[in-house]
């Protein structure tokens, strides 16, 4: 399966009926995602493009991209150990962040660990 089939499958599960709609819920352009979908393995989307779209589409990079979850049982080198649900989460929490200072994961981290602690 490819990044398009992918793409248009998750988009369909999602019920998301256009492509502008999922351009406006992404934050990418229309026109980008029209390539990612007709021009199918002949167009490479960026980094950035593929984690908006992944984001928009509650999935992992590695899963839109490869059509894989992160192995729960191998850790990868930066990420985190284990990913127990093996939903690719921690991947993508890993891809999202890593982009950003110290200082905002930190921050991050703070917040988790307060949503966690009151919803327990």
């Amino acid at each position: 399966m490819s990044l398009a089939q992918r793409l248009h499958t998750l988009m369909r599960w999602r019920g998301i009926k256009s492509q502008n709609q999922l351009a406006r819920i992404s934050g990418v352009s229309q026109s980008c995602i029209h390539r990612i979908l007709t021009r199918k393995d002949r167009y490479s989307p960026s980094r950035a493009t593929v984690l908006r779209l992944a984001r928009a589409l509650d999935t992992s990079v590695p899963w839109l991209t490869d059509g894989v979850a992160p192995n729960p049982g191998s850790p990868s080198k930066g990420s985190c150990q284990q990913d127990e649900a093996g939903d690719g989460y921690c991947a993508e929490i890993h891809a999202l962040l890593r982009q950003h200072p110290e200082s905002t994961r930190k921050t991050v981290l703070q917040v988790v660990r307060l949503m966690l602690k009151e919803a327990s």
